[in-house]
C-alpha cells in the first residue's frame, strides 16, 4: 500500500515537472492551446512582465516588432506567445522570430514564439499583421520568472483593432444633360451617376477657365440658379469622402434660345420676383419677368454701397429669367440686388447667414 502510494506520488511529480518545463510550447493561453502552463504550476514570488509594440488597432499586412522584457523581479525563464482571430483559435498573421527568440509549431499552435535560450531580460519578435477584412485579433502570452518550478507567471492577452483605410471615393460619370448636349430646356437640372465611396459632391459652373462653386450635395442632382437661355456653360462635379476628392472632368451644355415652357407666355412688363430663400446661404435665387428683348444689368452690392457681384452685365434677354448668386467667400449680412432693364431700376434687399 505504501509502496503503490509513493510510486503514485512520484508519477504525480513527474508529470507536474513534465508539464512546468519552461522550454515546453503550446501553452499562451490562446484558444485552442494547451492552456497556461505557468497559471497552474507555478505563481510564488514577485515579477512583472511586459508585452510592448502590439498596436492597439493594427493597418493590415503591416510588421510590428513586439518586446517582452521582465520590468521587476528576475529575469524571463521563458514564455509562450500566439496572436489569433477573435475570441476563436484560428491563426492571425504570422510571427517571425527576433532578438532571442524563435517560433514553433505544435498541433495546438502552430505559430508560436518563445525564447531561443532560457533566462533573459528580454526579447523581440515581429507579427506581421492579417489581411484586411480579419477584424478583431488578439495576442496570448504566458510568462514565467525565476526558477522553473516556484518563479511567478504573468499572463498577458493584447487587443487590436484592424484598422479600416478609407479610400477617395471614384470620379462622378455619366453626366446630363450629356457632355456637348445643346439645345438644353430650361430650367436646366444637372444630374450625375453616383460614385462609389463618395459621400458628397461639389458642383462647379462656369467657364473651363474659372469654373465657380455652387455648394455642395449629398444627393446627385443639383438644379443651378442662375442658368439663362442661350448660352453655353461648362460644369464639373467633385466627389469628397473624408479620404479626399476625386476632381470630375469637365462637361458642357448649350441651352435652348428660349426656354418652351416660357414660349408662349410673354410678360407685359418688368418685374422683379422675390428672392428666395431670404435669408439665405449661400445661394439666392431671383426671377424676372422681361417683355421683351433688351438688355439687362444685375449687381449686387453690400451695405456700404461696394459693388459685391455683377451677375448680368448689358445681355440681351427677354421673357422669364432666373438670377443666382453665390454669397461663399462674402461676410455675412445685409446686401441689395439692383438690376436695370429699358431705363428702368428695380432693387431688392437680400440677407446672408451664413
Amino acid at each position: 500500500m505504501i509502496r503503490s502510494a509513493l510510486l503514485a506520488l512520484c508519477l504525480f511529480v513527474y508529470a507536474v515537472s513534465s508539464v512546468a518545463n519552461p522550454s515546453n510550447r503550446g501553452y499562451s493561453g490562446a484558444p485552442g492551446s494547451l492552456g497556461r502552463c505557468a497559471s497552474s504550476c507555478h505563481g510564488l514570488g514577485v515579477g512583472t512582465v511586459q508585452v510592448s509594440g502590439f498596436p492597439t488597432d493594427y493597418v493590415p499586412d503591416s510588421t510590428y516588432l513586439i518586446t517582452i522584457a521582465a520590468l521587476s523581479g528576475q529575469s524571463i525563464k521563458n514564455f509562450n506567445g500566439s496572436v489569433r482571430v477573435g475570441t476563436g483559435s484560428v491563426t492571425a498573421g504570422v510571427i517571425t522570430a527576433g532578438q532571442g527568440t524563435q517560433t514553433y509549431s505544435v498541433a495546438q499552435e502552430q505559430n508560436g514564439v518563445h525564447l531561443s535560450q532560457l533566462d533573459r531580460q528580454s526579447a523581440t519578435f515581429n507579427w506581421r499583421a492579417p489581411a484586411a477584412g480579419t477584424g478583431v485579433v488578439r495576442m496570448y502570452v504566458a510568462a514565467h520568472q525565476g526558477n522553473r518550478d516556484q518563479g511567478p507567471n504573468t499572463n498577458i492577452t493584447l487587443v487590436a483593432n484592424e484598422l479600416v483605410q478609407l479610400n477617395p471615393p471614384n470620379q462622378a460619370s455619366n453626366p446630363a444633360p450629356a457632355n456637348g448636349a445643346e439645345n438644353v430646356s430650361l430650367p436646366v437640372t444637372l444630374s450625375w451617376s453616383a460614385a462609389t465611396g463618395a459621400t458628397f459632391y461639389e458642383l462647379f459652373l462656369g467657364e473651363p477657365e474659372s469654373l465657380m462653386s455652387l455648394g455642395t450635395t449629398t444627393t446627385t442632382t443639383f438644379t443651378p440658379p442662375d442658368v439663362m437661355a442661350g448660352m453655353t456653360y461648362w460644369w464639373r462635379v467633385d466627389a469628397i469622402n473624408e479620404a479626399g476628392t476625386n476632381t470630375g472632368e469637365v462637361w458642357s451644355f448649350t441651352t435652348e434660345a428660349q426656354s418652351s415652357v416660357h414660349e408662349d407666355v410673354v410678360p407685359r412688363e418688368f418685374v422683379m420676383g422675390a428672392a428666395y430663400p431670404n435669408p439665405f446661404n449661400p445661394v439666392v435665387q431671383v426671377d424676372l419677368s422681361i417683355p421683351f428683348t433688351t438688355e439687362l444689368t444685375a449687381r449686387i452690392y453690400d451695405r456700404t454701397g461696394r459693388l459685391a457681384a455683377t451677375l448680368v452685365d448689358r445681355a440681351s434677354v427677354s421673357g422669364a429669367v432666373r438670377l443666382g448668386w453665390n454669397a461663399s467667400g462674402h461676410a455675412a449680412g445685409l446686401y441689395f440686388l439692383k438690376c436695370e432693364c429699358n431705363g428702368f431700376t428695380q432693387t431688392q434687399k437680400l440677407v446672408y447667414l451664413p
